[in-house]
């Protein structure tokens, strides 16, 4: 895996992903198209668009220069997303929706066009086993991924590098669309079997029918440092 190129800003946020489960679907180009911000279209490879489910811890959270917010910067993420590519060719990814249990992170980020939702959301970590789970409030969608992770480095695919290597974030604002940069340094991929999933956020996302068949591309990674600035 490629480490990203440097932002071209100084950092705004800067979180650790931890435990990040991915799973991931080709889907008909046609069928999300409409699904992603105007003045981008789905990002395709080997004839298919993209769309995943990725979840994770998101803990000690900063704003450069300030310091770690601790628990005010803890939460889990469960995200809908779609890999996207804009005119200027800029692959990326658009989301759907994120949801998390954090009510000041959900308020704030809705401020700049991104889809937060709040939930009752959270992680839980064994030995053997991972698992982000998320319930909507007042009856909305729920998630819960489980993965069986292991030490097994993921094998080199052209696939995982595509979806991997993805320096930005298309979101919509105010009629138009923002580019927010990402960088982290490369994945550490490992093998993980899916256990359980139960999913209705993907339908909810206007996704339906995804979760009924098995994830193209199943990840797991014991986590990486992000780091988002102005694109």
């Amino acid at each position: 895996m490629s480490a990203a190129p440097p932002l071209p800003h100084r950092p705004v946020t800067q979180h650790d992903w931890r435990e990040v489960v991915g799973l991931h679907w080709r889907v008909e180009p046609d069928r999300v198209a409409r699904l992603v911000p105007a003045g981008t279209r789905p990002d395709e490879y080997d004839g298919s668009a993209w769309a995943s489910l990725a979840a994770y811890r998101f803990v000690d959270s900063t704003v450069p220069p300030s310091p770690r917010l601790g628990r005010l910067g803890t939460m889990t993420e469960i995200v809908v997303q779609i890999a996207t590519v804009d005119e200027r060719g800029r692959q990326g990814i658009a989301y759907r929706s994120i949801d998390t249990q954090h009510l000041p992170a959900v308020l704030a980020a809705r401020t700049i066009g991104l889809p937060y939702v709040w939930a009752r959301a959270g992680s839980r970590v064994r030995p053997g086993t991972v698992a982000h789970r998320t319930q909507r409030h007042r009856g909305g969608a729920g998630s819960l991924v489980r993965v069986a992770p292991t030490d097994e480095v993921v094998a080199p695919d052209p696939a995982l590098e595509f979806l991997t290597e993805r320096w930005g974030v298309h979101a919509p604002s105010f009629g138009s669309t923002r580019w927010w940069r990402r960088e982290h340094e490369p994945w550490p991929l490992r093998v993980a079997t899916v256990t359980r999933l139960d999913d209705e956020l993907l339908a909810a996302a206007g996704l339906p029918g995804l979760v009924d068949r098995e994830p193209d591309l199943t990840t797991w990674s014991p986590g990486v440092v992000v780091r988002y600035s102005r694109g």
